[in-house]
């Protein structure tokens, strides 16, 4: 009989773990229940993101009673300020959501006690499915507060018409963007080619900087304030590898977004974040009003060597504002929802994101898109996944003001620059200058 009880009492925990052991749901379909929610997910009317809700709302959300409500859209970048607004309960600033797409520092911000731990609602088994180094970025103390939604990575867009054209005259191939070397090689050649055009244009040229000092092995290269190390060797070697080339006008550094830059004919390459993608225009239009198909190629990140190859990760995840059991449920049910792998996968492809689970990494090999350009874009992303090793860095927006404003002086001093060096001005002093204006923002 002791055998039997015992047994039953291993067979009901079994049920507990599998099912949980609330006494019953707090979620009523009749009285639905609704969670306010800010995301970053294009601030345009057919935001992925809200189609993605209102599916939810229709089907998910009515079956069990929850409403999704977004009451803001906005970006990565005020995000975080404005949540300190509604923490602080500063005159006119909204409610504090109960949901929010955000990095680990806004989660930061919010507070361990004030946040739902995804651990509480996901099993041991439902957190393995999501791919390691993803989920690395979301824990605070060792908690997941910032659930993976979707990710991306740094790559290279291609104008591929006006490469074509290029490649006819130079006989410069795809395969000659295999590192950085050869890629600033083949940004020499192109400036010629093009009458002073530079090949590349950078959204994040210190976030190159960095990954290059990090393949060289830099272990120093952050201060106590995290900023730059200038007097870090990796990094000075990093920073002169990619500044030598700007200050010649090879690269640029971009207004804010290289697509504009990429789309209106100043370059032939956006480096940018992979989520770029969505806001690709298919149209290059010229300074004299002609136009050409863009045909946009996608290239993986140039390695530092052939032995280093190493790309960023960046994407907010999903977090939420802790206050009653009933939202927390809530909460869990869209958040299951909302990762399930192929749904996760169908999502990310829209913006341009790699998705977060292994199963849809997994099943991303096989698909099978309609048009050239996000085969091109997905294959470079599987591609690699596969062969590269991630890395990332929680970056504060005190530390993204210093750097826009570090691009700022780079694109305020680069004609100034370019001039002296055809002049024949030692290039070395030009980039220490450089280096004293990145040191000063220190």
């Amino acid at each position: 009989m002791k055998k039997v009880i015992k047994y039953l009492l291993v067979f009901g925990l079994s049920l507990c773990n599998l099912y949980g052991c609330s006494s019953k749901s707090l979620l009523d379909k009749d009285n639905p229940v609704t969670l306010t929610m800010w995301h970053v997910y294009g601030e345009q009317v057919n935001s992925p993101m809200n189609q993605l809700i209102a599916e939810f709302n229709e089907t998910e959300g009515k079956d069990k009673g929850i409403i999704i409500n977004v009451t803001k859209i906005t970006n990565a970048s005020k995000i975080g300020s404005e949540l300190e607004e509604s923490l602080s309960k500063e005159p006119g600033a909204d409610p504090m959501p109960d949901l929010y797409t955000g990095h680990i520092h806004n989660a930061k911000q919010v507070g361990l006690d004030k946040s739902v731990v995804w651990n509480d609602v996901f099993t041991e088994k439902e957190i393995s499915n999501f791919v390691d180094e993803f989920l690395d970025a979301g824990m605070l103390e060792d908690k997941l507060v910032d659930l993976p939604l979707s990710k991306s990575t740094i790559v290279l867009f291609m104008n591929g018409t006006q490469f074509e054209k290029f490649s006819n005259d130079t006989a410069v191939s795809l395969n000659d963007f295999d590192t950085w070397n050869q890629t600033f090689d083949v940004a020499e050649k192109y400036y010629e080619w093009s009458n002073g055009k530079p090949l590349l244009c950078f959204d994040y040229l210190l976030n190159s900087i960095e990954s290059y000092a990090i393949a060289l092995g830099s272990k120093h290269m952050f201060n106590e304030n995290g900023w730059y190390n200038t007097d870090d060797k990796e990094f000075q070697e990093a920073f002169r590898t990619f500044l030598e080339p700007l200050i010649k006008g090879h690269i640029s550094a971009s207004d804010f977004y290289s697509s504009t830059e990429l789309t209106t004919g100043e370059t032939l390459i956006g480096v940018s974040s992979s989520a770029a993608y969505l806001y690709l225009n298919d149209i290059v239009t010229y300074p004299d009003n002609t136009t050409e198909p863009l045909n946009a190629i996608a290239l993986p990140y140039p390695k530092a060597d052939k032995d280093h190859a190493l790309m960023t990760q960046a994407g907010v995840g999903l977090c939420a504002y802790k206050t009653t059991e009933q939202k927390q449920e809530a909460a869990s049910v869209f958040a299951h929802w909302l990762v399930e792998p192929k749904r996760n996968m169908d999502f990310v492809i829209q913006a341009g994101y790699m998705p977060v689970t292994k199963k849809a990494f997994k099943n991303l090999k096989n698909e099978k898109f309609e048009d050239e350009e996000t085969q091109s874009l997905y294959n470079t992303l599987t591609e690699m996944k596969s062969d590269y090793t991630v890395i990332s860095r929680e970056v504060p927006n005190a530390i993204s003001r210093k750097a826009y404003a570090f691009y700022d002086q780079v694109r305020s001093h680069q004609p100034e620059w370019q001039a002296r060096a055809a002049a024949g001005e030692d290039i070395d002093e030009i980039v220490d200058e450089a280096m004293n204006i990145l040191k000063s923002l220190s």
